[in-house]
């Protein structure tokens, strides 16, 4: 059938037809449509890699918060994990200097026996020899050291005295844990 139209309409003179109207093709013109002005577009060139550079800018800081949090949380891990270790430490110290425990091992691992009653021998101090100096001042051997002159106004200055004390304390707490 399309070959017969196409034969028709080549023959239209032939046959005596009236001649179609040709239509013509409306070319349609693109209207120029004007871009934005050159500094326009560098004004929104520049606003886009601003736009660009500050979400780079709030994800490195993102990251940067992201990182410090984990390591916080392994650090505070870690130190979990310290604390736990150093009471299971203090509590083995404990057990290890227990009396009991070294009693049983002094007789177990040693070979060591519990003395009898007449085989205790008790020691006592020997006193310091006190020497007579040449102005009449008594001298006991040990005044002639520097640690005895320092223990000496030690326990003449109440506030060393004090502070001494409170040394001893402070670090008396420190080791108990």
């Amino acid at each position: 059938m399309i070959v017969a139209r196409e034969n028709a309409e080549y023959n239209a003179e032939y046959y005596g037809l009236p001649e179609l109207p040709v239509q013509e093709k409306r070319v349609r013109r693109r209207r120029a449509v004007r871009g934005l002005p050159r500094r326009d577009q560098l004004a929104l060139t520049g606003l886009v890699l601003l736009s660009f550079c500050c979400c780079v800018i709030v994800a490195y800081y993102y990251a940067q918060v992201l990182i410090t949090g984990y390591r916080l949380n392994m650090a505070e891990r870690e130190l979990t994990r310290l604390r736990v270790e150093s009471h299971d430490l203090y509590a083995r110290v404990n057990q290890l200097t227990s009396l009991e425990n070294i009693e049983t091992i002094a007789v177990h691992k040693l070979g060591m026996v519990k003395p009898q009653n007449d085989q205790i021998v008790i020691v006592k101090e020997a006193s310091p020899v006190i020497n007579q100096s040449d102005n009449g001042d008594t001298v006991s051997g040990e005044a002639n050291s520097p640690d005895s002159f320092m223990a000496k106004q030690r326990e003449q200055n109440w506030l060393i005295r004090t502070f001494a004390d409170m040394v001893s304390l402070w670090e008396a707490s420190i080791q108990t844990g």
